[in-house]
């Protein structure tokens, strides 16, 4: 990794509006428009732009060093550069300030040609839809016919949103992280609280504060919505594993008469109020109380299905291949969110891959925690096509003769996506993985496959019924908690399901454990007892018994042995003693209950 993409200079441009000036949804008119943005990365190509939607606060510096800085500044500075996730040494970048905002785009602090004074409360309300049409307009001035992808986290990923479904054509790729069709009514009601806070600060003066006293406004109003917001940024865990209730170091150490003057304001010595004391300072010296209003409320209004009439309907007319990204212990943009975007995009068929990270320090994660993030994105933004190795297609040799040429297919448990992969290049088939382990999961992205990251063992609830010809699972049943949860789901979702498992009645082990009284290590079986993933010793026998108490019909098997004596059994027709792998196609018996 290098140091970045260097010096980047904010360019100012002012867009060329029809005549009379820019109407916007809300019927409101805007005669001027002018646009911040910043690029950075190679030379633009016709295939290689990548724009990226700022979060609620943030602006158009999202890499690089400022002129006059001595080092770099960027809001997304880990994710964006040579080398990096977004690697500018292949990508053109570009981002730009929101319109309402404070950062140079045009916004309530901007001067209202009719006045010749700064817009304050004249400023016209606008939409989504109408901020995303600037974003659209500076790219067409920029010569941008198609963009490679869109990018947006938080505010920025419900831009993305509107972008994808309203637009669909303009791109070939979309990252949502962090982010919703609409805001959940408890981000609302922050948002509500917030906006009231600046309202009647009474330094607000209607919105048209610019020029009185020291024209910074409603300070206390502002300072309290982001202090409020920034909770929410934050999880729980985090504040407590970061301040916990410890008092501030200077507490004992306080003069009398600040520790009065204080105990007078009902203000106390936590850790935790300082820190939100310094947050609002920073806030206030860089953001505008009017813009914060406007663009908290565009985002509390916006409803990405409510112009088609359902998230399903807005979901149909996507056009790029997606990535959602949910974070844990997000307060303000929920798991079951970001779930419902990548479910009404499978319902309609589209190319989604969804990824929830276990960080662990909640909304902000995309910002501060961008490790498994850029990984992620990185293998997403890429076109890797992995080389099929001879071992792999000998190692899956039986299950791929099990499937059609060109299936739909989902690999549950799918790993590193090694199978996935034998199978595009030997049957063409499209495939999907299901996985778990964050590692594995990338590897399959970067291998250009479609994933979802799922425990199995909870259900498969985004993915539609029947929505493969076939699903996999590899070495799976044996190493989840509900083997028959994991064989209904399978067959929910796909018409045939294939599985394979170590059969533990082979008679390598029954001899290692009647004559050694131990359980086996070997090729097959390559764990010690208290550290295997294997947490249930299934039988063909078994598998067969289960099977046919749930309406399951087998409909091929494929007995798999290594050794001499294992090859004799199955030659004899003892597949359940000589066998010490099973490949088994499996379907719904006509007449019997999927669920």
């Amino acid at each position: 990794m290098t140091d970045g993409v260097g010096i980047v200079e904010r360019k100012v441009r002012e867009l060329r509006l029809p005549e009379g000036g820019y109407r916007l949804e809300s019927g409101g008119l805007l005669k001027k428009i002018e646009v911040a943005y910043e690029e950075c990365g190679a030379p633009m190509r016709d295939d290689n732009v990548i724009y990226i939607c700022h979060a609620l606060t943030g602006d158009a510096h999202v890499a690089g060093i400022r002129p006059g800085e001595t080092k770099p500044s960027g809001w997304w500075e880990g994710m964006i550069g040579p080398g990096r996730a977004i690697d500018t040494n292949r990508w053109h970048i570009i981002c730009a300030n929101v319109l309402g905002g404070c950062s140079g785009t045009t916004g309530p602090m901007s001067i209202n040609p009719d006045t010749g004074r700064p817009y304050g409360s004249s400023f016209p309300q606008y939409t989504f839809s109408d901020a995303v049409d600037v974003f659209r307009m500076l790219l067409k001035e920029l010569g941008v016919k198609k963009l490679a992808a869109l990018i947006g986290g938080s505010y920025g990923g419900m831009q993305v949103m509107d972008w994808v479904t309203r637009c669909p054509d303009e791109m070939e790729k979309a990252c949502l992280i962090a982010t919703s069709a609409s805001l959940n009514t408890q981000a609302l009601a922050f948002d509500v609280v917030g906006r009231a806070s600046i309202t009647e600060d009474p330094e607000w003066h209607g919105g048209d504060y610019y020029g009185i006293g020291d024209g910074l406004g409603p300070k206390h109003g502002l300072a309290s919505a982001r202090q409020l917001a920034h909770i929410t940024y934050l999880s729980r865990e985090l504040l407590e594993e970061k301040f916990h209730r410890e008092l501030q170091k200077n507490f004992v150490e306080a003069p009398v008469e600040d520790r009065a003057k204080r105990e007078k304001a009902f203000k106390t010595y936590f850790q935790i109020e300082s820190y939100l004391d310094y947050q609002a300072l920073k806030f206030l010296r860089r953001f505008d109380a009017n813009s914060y209003l406007h663009i908290t409320r565009s985002m509390d209004l916006f409803d990405a299905g409510a112009r088609y009439g359902s998230l399903d309907a807005a979901c149909a007319r996507v056009k790029a291949k997606c990535l959602v990204v949910s974070y844990q212990n997000d307060i303000l943009f929920s798991e079951w969110q970001s779930k419902d975007i990548t479910a009404a995009l499978l319902r309609n068929g589209k190319d989604v891959s969804y990824c929830h990270l276990e960080a662990g320090t909640g909304h902000d994660s995309f910002l501060t925690d961008i490790s498994d993030l850029a990984g992620v994105i990185s293998g997403f933004l890429g076109d890797r096509r992995s080389k099929v190795m001879h071992w792999q297609e000998r190692l899956y040799r039986n299950i791929v003769s099990m499937v059609p040429e060109k299936a739909h297919v989902i690999d549950i448990g799918c790993g590193d996506g090694s199978l996935l992969n034998v199978l595009r290049e030997d049957k063409s088939t499209k495939g999907d993985g299901v996985e778990i382990d964050i590692d594995k999961y990338k590897e399959t992205v970067a291998d250009g496959h479609m994933a979802y990251w799922e425990d199995a063992d909870e259900g498969l609830d985004i993915i539609p019924d029947g929505h493969y010809d076939i699903a996999v699972c590899s070495d799976t049943l044996q190493e989840v908690k509900n083997p028959r949860g994991l064989l209904r789901e399978a067959l929910r979702i796909a018409d045939e399901a294939i599985v394979t498992f170590p059969n533990f009645s082979s008679y390598r082990i029954r001899l290692f454990l009647g004559l050694r009284g131990r359980l086996p290590v070997s090729r097959a079986l390559p764990f010690q007892w208290y550290d295997t993933p294997n947490i249930h010793c299934v039988t063909l026998k078994d598998f067969r018994a289960l099977c046919e108490k749930d309406g399951i019909e087998i409909r091929e098997i494929k007995a798999e042995a290594r050794h001499l004596f294992g090859r004799i059994f199955l030659a004899l027709g003892l597949k359940n003693l000589g066998a010490e792998r099973i490949i088994a196609r499996i379907g719904r018996k006509k007449g019997a209950d999927a669920k």
